[in-house]
């Protein structure tokens, strides 16, 4: 059984020392070097002028140094933000977050804050000094930057206790314990790769961090049975499949955690079929990663996300369904709940262990939470309202389309006039004969328009924005 622990420092102290913490592919870290390296690290750290308090943020995409910084924040007591240096927003980011140290090679002009280079977290050989490891459950928390898929970040507070809580939660549904490896190309600078680390150290697993999604890299660690459980977007699972070629994975992996965007059915037919362990999740940044799981089996209805985990509440408010019935906002209770968003004076707005999603779903029978996507999404369209998610799924099962997105364009007539954004093999006039003969008018797209790739963002999800500028654009 996992120790119950009340601080992140504590699932260092806790895991086996002979257990591997961190993999890179490159270096390994045991729990036992990674205790000694945060030993080393706080007492540099209360060694610098002028650093009593205040967030750590790393400026960086090295897994193995944004892993670091992780748990050097646990350690001391302090709140962490992982970055990338390529956010076109960056500054603003470190102006809300107000850091009092920022470690990265090329960070400029983001005075008053100290900075020192990544290779500051290196080990070298210095003797370990004393300073304890924080043990305060209300310390060192995670900031993280909201992958909306339209408009600027937010940043998130995540407390040690909401951490603490969703490893928990999700480690008893995906069934991680001691020796497994939970595999993740998602960028730490996200929710769905950070909160690997936590789950990883509770169970006394190994997290294995990729830079760069690499479906080949994947693939491999997979076949050579080093991987348990792995995350991805719907996205990167369509390019591992391609990259497997139909082979099935080892019996070693339990669990492919799918999340951050929907799954089309056609790629979860697929996964299924070659026997590879997909189950669906939903979540986001401000719950600390996923909320439900469900395994995805013959019968899984596309939407399905599943049941809530251990200790959350999910609601839905039907009578603010937009118009769609049986849907409305999809309300998130529970421990996993963020503080609040950081506003531009550094202070936490509370929401009280409340999340309102943004998103539109429904309960069915069996207690399955269904997504149908962000509320702010909704067309109307002749009158009719219509959720572009809806659209997508009934658009999906046609023969040839391979990724689809819908939103619309301003029409004197319609309102919101349809507009399918599509990638496939099929050709425009091929598909729209297909939704002549298989939809409902109201369901119909009024103009298509094949792509090679859908835009996305870094987590994933469609960006809005970009898709009707896309079908803006076709118009003219």
């Amino acid at each position: 059984m996992p120790v119950e622990t009340t601080s992140l420092a504590e699932l260092i102290g806790a895991a086996a020392p002979s257990a591997t913490a961190l993999d890179d592919g490159q270096k390994v870290l045991r729990y036992a070097d990674l205790r000694l390296r945060m030993r080393h690290l706080t007492s540099r750290l209360a060694a610098l002028p002028g650093l009593e308090h205040g967030p750590v943020a790393i400026v960086s995409r090295d897994p193995l140094k944004s892993a670091l910084t992780v748990w050097l924040g646990a350690a001391s007591g302090r709140d962490v933000a992982i970055l990338d240096s390529t956010r076109g927003d960056l500054e603003t980011v470190l102006q809300t977050i107000a850091p009092a140290l920022v470690i990265g090679d090329r960070v400029e002009g983001h005075e008053p804050w100290a900075t020192v280079p990544s290779a500051w977290l290196d080990d070298a050989g210095a003797e370990v000094g004393q300073q304890r490891l924080t043990q305060g459950a209300e310390s060192g928390g995670w900031l993280v930057a909201s992958s909306g898929t339209e408009g600027p970040a937010r940043i998130a507070r995540l407390s040690q206790a909401a951490i603490l809580a969703h490893a928990r939660a999700s480690n008893a549904a995906t069934g991680l314990g001691k020796g497994d490896a939970w595999l993740t190309p998602v960028s730490l600078q996200h929710i769905g790769g950070l909160a690997v680390l936590s789950r990883c150290a509770l169970a006394g697993a190994c997290a294995l961090l990729h830079e760069t999604f690499n479906p080949h890299r994947i693939v491999e660690a997979v076949m050579a049975e080093e991987v348990s459980h792995l995350s991805l977007v719907p996205a990167m699972l369509d390019r591992v499949l391609e990259c497997a070629g139909g082979r099935a994975p080892p019996s070693r992996l339990r669990r492919v955690l799918i999340g951050g965007a929907a799954l089309h059915p056609a790629i979860a037919e697929r996964a299924r079929a070659a026997g590879w362990p997909l189950w669906v999740a939903y979540g986001m940044t401000e719950t600390g990663s996923h909320v439900t799981v469900e395994a995805i089996e013959e019968g899984w209805e596309a939407g399905r996300v599943g049941k809530p985990l251990r200790d959350i509440r999910i609601a839905v408010d039907s009578e603010a369904g937009a118009g769609i019935a049986g849907t409305g906002p999809i309300r998130i209770e529970g421990p996993v709940v963020m503080d609040g968003y950081l506003q531009a004076s550094g202070a936490t707005a509370s929401i009280d262990g409340v999340f309102e999603s943004g998103d539109l779903g429904r309960i069915d029978g069996a207690g399955n939470l269904h997504v149908l996507g962000r509320a702010d999404d909704v067309l109307i369209s002749g009158g009719v309202n219509l959720h572009p998610a809806s659209i997508e799924r009934l658009l999906g099962e046609c023969p040839g389309v391979t990724d689809i997105a819908v939103t619309a364009v301003d029409d004197p007539r319609w309102g919101d006039l349809l507009v399918a954004i599509f990638c496939g093999d099929i050709d425009e006039p091929q598909f729209e004969k297909w939704c002549r003969d298989h939809l409902e008018s109201r369901q119909r797209p009024r103009r298509f328009l094949r792509v090679a790739l859908l835009p996305r963002n870094a987590g994933g999800k469609i960006d809005r924005e970009i898709l009707r500028r896309l079908a803006a654009n076709s118009s003219n």
